[in-house]
């Protein structure tokens, strides 16, 4: 797979815009991108995100930080993906964790954190590690 990523600082520094875009080997190609800003009410980041697989939610993800890690869980159609962005030095490391819609046949007993929304859903299982340097 062949991936490009860019977090670029806008709006004097009160927003984040993050463009993602990839090519599968069979030609397949997938695209986001979303903007990070501080709720101004709440301690917590909003993720305003759109990406070619799901339509545009109509309120942002709220994300929110856990021992200096930014989390978040998005709902699509195909389940859920949780995101963890943290610093690492200097580098920034985002990890992409998915979650099935439907049950998961090696899932026995699990946490309700690892339930679908309906208990039914597979438990969440890493699909990338991203790690990003200052160009």
């Amino acid at each position: 797979m062949e991936a490009e990523v860019t977090y670029r600082r806008v709006a004097s520094g009160f927003g984040v815009v993050q463009t993602y875009s990839h090519r599968e080997p069979d030609g397949t190609h997938f695209e986001g991108h979303g903007m990070f800003t501080v709720d101004p009410d709440h301690p917590d980041v909003l993720w305003y995100h759109a990406d070619t697989t799901d339509p545009v939610p109509g309120v942002p993800d709220r994300c929110t930080w856990r021992g200096g890690v930014l989390r978040v869980e998005r709902h699509g159609s195909a389940g859920w993906t949780r995101h963890s962005v943290r610093l690492d030095g200097d580098v920034l490391i985002h990890v992409t964790e998915l979650r099935s819609r439907a049950p998961s046949r090696t899932q026995s007993g699990g946490s309700a954190e690892n339930a679908g929304a309906d208990g039914t859903g597979s438990a969440y299982t890493p699909f990338m590690t991203s790690a990003f340097m200052r160009a």
